[in-house]
């Protein structure tokens, strides 16, 4: 019997120096440009950070950084993150782009970037794109995009909480369209987070389940991802080819 769990399939994860961790906060917090570590061509770069007085999100379209922290009526009293000084308020940070996640433990101690493993694997363990609705309530005087030129939203949440995220908000919609079978499918559109799933098989029993996730994106339109659901019945609708 083992207690380390199975090693997730297609996943390359590598812990990172304590100059590399310097470098992300360098970057994101204080530089604001680009993350260079996660930098690739033409892809949008994340943020979720959580702090222990604050919840930090932003966007990095192309080479500026567009902070919650640094929006005009952001709380004044809680001071923008200071990578040299100020690490002790790190709890959580994700700093991703569609190809790659960099994760900073409490107080950016540790750090590990994590990206597709370029080795095949099984059909039966590749891993699996998902997409999750953001929900806010419909309505320019609930949930609309800060500027236009910053891709930022805030919106208030059903439960009454307010957000701030790095993304451009669309309020959620659905319309039906023929299905096979005489069914109807329900097609989404809205505001979008995408992950990818990997799978690991136990090798005692064969049991397989996702073991990790990392964060490829935020997105604003139709559903990115699968499945479109039967109106009727609420199962899911496979089309040829599928």
């Amino acid at each position: 019997m083992t207690h380390h769990p199975p090693r997730p399939a297609g996943l390359a994860v590598r812990r990172l120096t304590p100059e590399e961790i310097d470098d992300v906060l360098t970057d994101v917090f204080d530089r604001g440009s680009r993350c260079r570590l996660l930098d690739a061509p033409d892809q949008p770069q994340w943020l979720l950070a959580e702090l222990g007085d604050t919840r930090v999100t932003g966007s990095c379209p192309r080479d500026r950084w567009f902070r919650s922290d640094a929006l005009p009526g952001a709380d004044p009293t809680t001071p923008p993150l200071d990578p040299a000084a100020d690490r002790w308020r790190i709890l959580d940070a994700l700093v991703f782009s569609p190809s790659a996640q960099i994760r900073l433990g409490e107080r950016a101690e540790a750090g590990w970037i994590s990206a597709d493993d370029p080795a095949p694997v099984p059909d039966w363990l590749r891993p699996r794109d998902r997409s999750f609705l953001l929900q806010g309530w419909n309505g320019p005087a609930h949930s609309r995009t800060v500027d236009t030129r910053a891709p930022l939203s805030v919106t208030r949440e059903p439960g009454g909480a307010t957000a701030v995220l790095p993304v451009a908000w669309a309020d959620f919609a659905g319309h039906t369209r023929p299905a096979p079978g005489g069914r109807t499918a329900l097609t989404s559109r809205g505001t979008w987070l995408t992950v990818r799933e990997y799978w690991a098989a136990d090798p005692a029993t064969g049991a397989v389940g996702v073991a990790f996730h990392r964060l490829t994106g935020l997105s604003t339109g139709a559903k990115p991802t699968g499945p479109e659901i039967d109106v009727g019945t609420g199962d899911e609708i496979r089309w040829a080819g599928d």
